[in-house]
């Protein structure tokens, strides 16, 4: 199985569609929505929707497969993964849209979307040395439409500037330009909400929900934190396969890997302490782990029978997690 998508084939990326297919055949409509915090844009934009949930779901199902493709294009562009390989898309879009809820339009979709365009740009900047100023300005630009979009965004602004410093040459002008770029997306968009007499809405924007350190473990939430487990345990393992033994991963990559593993590490954060939001944000772990695992499917050293065994075994847990709504 794994050697057949590996190969890029024809009959591979059958393959891979049916395995898509197969795991979201058991998708049913949720008659309630859970409790989500919106911010004000993203709830203008749920609202378009009113009344037509199966056009909700499929403008959301074709967003997750553009990230997907996007996903795709960025590891081979920048050879992040030096061989073509087909599972980029195909574990992102499992994790991605796991739960009923993941089906229609939330922010961690729109989360995701940004943060691949800021993580192309963050690649980058590993290429540009200290002439980076317009890649500076954009992921400020960027990071501050994010915030528009998703209120989790405010905790990931650390992990970016982060990840800046551990893989870029860099003056701290430039990150005076990133941080002064954010801000002037949220003067612009407080302005334009002042000027339409809606200047309290974006206040809002900086209401946070409810954070929860304690956790609850009951049968209505176990999903979430085996689901938790599983992810943890792939992207471990995958991520010191990525590190230390792949022979298909770039030194640019094996450098770019830490700020993959920052960003798995801040939706753990995420998850963790933002509980109303957990049905969406358990998504994020999307990009990090289907990078890492993509590369240990697709890497030709190590056993193959054991490696389909691994990949059929997550398809399994993806589907009963799935089962188990």
């Amino acid at each position: 199985m794994v050697q057949l998508i590996r190969n890029r084939t024809i009959g591979g990326i059958i393959l891979g569609l049916i395995i898509l297919s197969l795991s979201k055949m058991f998708f049913e409509f949720v008659p309630e929505p859970p409790n989500v915090t919106y911010t004000p844009l993203f709830n203008n934009i749920k609202k378009m929707f009113e009344g037509y949930q199966l056009a909700e779901i499929i403008t959301a199902s074709i967003f997750v497969v553009l990230q997907a493709i996007f996903l795709t294009f960025i590891l081979q562009y920048h050879k992040i993964i030096k061989k073509k390989t087909f599972f980029p898309f195909i574990i992102y879009i499992l994790l991605a849209i796991v739960y009923n809820e993941q089906f229609y339009l939330n922010p961690a979709s729109f989360f995701n979307f940004f943060l691949l365009i800021i993580t192309e740009r963050m690649l980058r900047l590993q290429d540009a040395g200290k002439s980076a100023g317009l890649l500076f300005l954009d992921i400020g630009t960027i990071v501050g439409l994010l915030l528009l979009f998703s209120k989790e965004a405010i905790f990931f602004i650390p992990a970016i500037i982060i990840g800046i410093i551990l893989i870029s040459t860099y003056d701290v002008s430039n990150i005076l330009i990133l941080i002064l770029s954010l801000i002037m997306v949220l003067i612009i968009t407080s302005g334009i909400y002042y000027l339409t007499g809606n200047i309290r809405q974006f206040v809002s924007f900086f209401s946070f929900s409810p954070v929860n350190i304690d956790i609850i473990i009951n049968h209505w939430q176990e999903r979430f934190y085996y689901l938790m487990a599983l992810i943890l345990v792939l992207t471990i393992i995958t991520y010191t396969f990525f590190q230390f033994k792949s022979t298909i991963v770039s030194n640019k990559a094996k450098r770019f890997a830490g700020v993959f593993l920052l960003i798995f590490f801040t939706s753990q954060i995420i998850v963790v302490i933002q509980e109303v939001n957990i049905w969406c944000n358990m998504a994020l772990f999307a990009i990090p782990t289907s990078v890492f695992a993509a590369n240990y499917f697709q890497e030709t050293k190590g056993n193959n029978w054991f490696k389909n065994i691994v990949f059929l075994l997550l398809i399994i847990a993806l589907v009963s997690i799935q089962l188990n709504y």
